[in-house]
């Protein structure tokens, strides 16, 4: 055996040393070729500015399309540099610390040629650049006079072309901002000649994901259709619910606050003064809790502040089906279900959190709210009593209405509404959440790639789930309690995965406008007394919950209590979601055992997907800045033409 073993090794020797095709290493690719047919290159830079690979597409012919293939990066340099800097309030700063930062902003691109051979391939194009800022980042934004600034749906475009080809491009442009963002810088390097290369750069880049997922397919209408309609539906919900429950939550706490001061009158005495009187507030606040009226009303504000923020979870998904419909259209399903499945989790987690942060925020707001209410309403009083208490009931309404009117509140008020906004965004994710799940429901069976069982395979989940996890155990480990256990656990989650999604599939069968999510929130008691309890605590009078956690004073410990109980009933159906979410089984295709290997290609789809974003900015910019003088300013050349992709924040 060791002989035959060495004759074959001499014989592989033999044969690769004369060119034998068993030992000959590949050649290496022809790149300079392949760069030197491009008609379009592309890429994506990473957090130093520098690409990782190039995608180079060379001119369709007779209406074929274009052939795209991946390229080093180190094959070839790119003939435009780009840096760009960032102030916050007159100095500069860095990308991680302008992120999210308020106060005026500056934003300052510089794109020259590179040095070397690609500065002079430079010489033959005209760099266009160009971003966008979300509307609520920054409505008014100022820039140089060689920049286009225009309103582009909910965003702001800023948009600038270089001069004579081979030519720097420097701009800046400042705004006022808040929780600063924007999107990657689109760089385009247009051949100084053609206008049509800017359709086929920009047209280009919006299919290069096709070639690695099946986006460009077309089979997926149907779903896209789907889809759309349900976004239909609940961007009308999102309307009408919210404004409903607006209504009823700004009626509820003028009813709260009617409730709080109209107790508070019942246990004025003597004289009532121009400011708060705190022996009668004392008195007020052991009617917070126990069965009266005042405690009624807080109830009942604790449901009306959940009802209109959990109205916003429609907001969510209206966002989520945004999000899906528009991944399905630029890279199709592949991926799809692992992808969201992640992100439902996430986003999930987000809510939970937030939630529990808006209801301490809320709690803390109410009390400078109430007492600053309470001294206004007093003073009212006074003036309409004459300073005396013996009347004071009868004239209660009218103080109340003029405190209802007055501008001494807005300072206080302007809390209570960033903690009510904080709520609603907080219900936005767990609306996305809600949604995201959804979806993966519903149409796990039209989704190629994912994890969740399609109906060919769902009998066998169970099975192959313990033939996993029995693969994973040593045998006496498998036979044991411990694994008897994890294998009927196994069986009960891909059972419930299993139950979920044809409930799910014969609801959306049934009723196709079913919504996504289920608007309606609950809170512990504890959570609900927490409106007042921090008042109460704060007063040194009535009766307190020591777990409430949202008074003035509270520690962190009480505020993470609050925040386990808050959120209890949206953590059991996050829970229970959770177990029974699709899993993901590993087993060969003839059932001996093994685990399925697959090429990961979210990288590359990503990128492709960024490329296709960049191109329709630049499509934008082009129409925007209307370059087609600037473009044609030198011979006609065969330079072919660039877009580049940088991040920022």
């Amino acid at each position: 055996m060791k002989l035959t073993a060495a004759v074959l090794s001499c014989a592989l020797c033999v044969a690769g040393s004369a060119g034998g095709a068993w030992l000959s290493r590949p050649e290496e690719p022809d790149y300079a070729a392949v760069l030197n047919a491009a008609a379009d290159v592309y890429a994506v830079a990473d957090s130093k500015g520098e690409p990782t690979r190039l995608y180079v597409s060379t001119a369709s012919t007779q209406g074929s399309s274009a052939a795209v293939q991946r390229v080093p990066a180190s094959a070839a340099q790119l003939p435009w540099n780009i840096s760009v800097s960032y102030s916050l309030d007159g100095p500069n700063v860095s990308a991680a610390k302008i992120a999210n930062a308020s106060g005026l902003v500056g934003v300052h691109v510089t794109v020259r040629p590179a040095h070397g051979d690609a500065g002079k391939s430079a010489n033959r194009t005209v760099p266009v650049a160009a971003f966008t800022i979300p509307a609520q980042v920054a409505g008014d934004v100022s820039a140089d006079s060689n920049v286009s600034v225009s309103a582009q749906g909910s965003n702001t475009l800023v948009a600038a072309i270089g001069g004579q080809p081979g030519s720097s491009l420097e701009f800046s442009c400042y705004m006022n901002a808040k929780h600063f963002t924007m999107s990657s810088i689109a760089l385009a390097a247009l051949p100084a000649d053609a206008d049509g290369d800017v359709t086929r750069l920009t047209s280009t880049a919006s299919t290069l994901v096709d070639s690695l997922t099946d986006a460009g397919s077309g089979e997926h209408q149907q779903l896209v259709d789907q889809l759309k309609a349900l976004r239909a539906n609940e961007q009308q919900l999102a309307q009408t619910v919210t404004s409903e429950r607006a209504a009823a939550h700004k009626q509820t706490f003028q009813n709260y606050m009617a409730a709080y001061v109209g107790s508070y009158t019942t246990h004025l005495s003597g004289s009532i003064g121009t400011s708060t009187q705190l022996p009668a507030l004392v008195g007020t606040a052991g009617e917070l809790s126990g069965d009266t009226p005042l405690a009624q009303a807080v109830l009942d504000l604790a449901d009306a502040v959940n009802n209109v923020s959990a109205a916003h979870m429609h907001d969510g998904a209206v966002d989520a089906l945004d999000e899906v419909i528009r991944r399905i259209q630029q890279q199709g399903t592949t991926g799809l279900v692992d992808d969201l499945t992640k992100e439902a989790a996430e986003e999930a987690t987000k809510g939970s959190k937030q939630y529990s942060v808006g209801q301490s925020q809320l709690s803390a707001a109410m009390i400078p709210y109430s007492m600053k209410y309470t001294d206004v309403y007093t003073a009212r009083l006074s003036a309409l009593t004459g300073g005396s208490s013996a009347n004071a009931v009868a004239y209660a309404r009218q103080a109340i209405d003029e405190t209802n009117s007055s501008d001494e509140l807005k300072d206080s008020q302007t809390k209570v509404d960033a903690a009510m906004a904080a709520l609603a965004t907080a219900c936005e994710h767990t609306g996305k959440a809600q949604a995201l799940k959804q979806i993966l429901l519903r149409f796990s069976d039209q989704f190629e790639g994912g994890s969740t069982p399609a109906e060919t395979t769902q009998d066998t989940a169970s099975d192959s789930a313990v033939r996993l996890l029995s693969q994973g155990l040593a045998d006496m480990q498998s036979q044991s309690f411990y694994g008897k256990t994890k294998a009927a656990q196994a069986r009960r989650k891909a059972a419930t995965a299993r139950r979920q999604a044809q409930a799910a599939r014969q609801q959306q069968s049934q009723d196709s406008n079913a919504s996504l999510v289920d608007d309606t929130m609950s809170m512990s008691a504890s959570d609900v007394m927490s409106y007042a309890s921090g008042l109460t605590s704060a007063l040194g009078g009535g009766k307190t919950n020591s777990s409430a956690g949202a008074g003035a004073e509270s520690s962190e410990n009480s505020t993470d209590a609050n925040a386990e109980d808050g959120s209890a009933a949206t953590q059991a159906k996050e829970k229970d979601t959770a177990d029974a979410a699709p899993i993901l089984f590993g087993f060969s295709q003839n059932g001996t055992g093994g685990t399925l290997l697959t090429h990961d290609m979210s990288t590359l789809i990503a990128e492709t997907v960024e490329i296709g974003d960049a191109g329709q900015l630049i499509a934008q910019a082009v129409l925007q800045l209307g370059p087609a003088a600037a473009l044609q300013q030198s011979p006609s050349t065969q330079a072919p033409a660039y877009l580049l992709v940088i991040p920022t924040v």
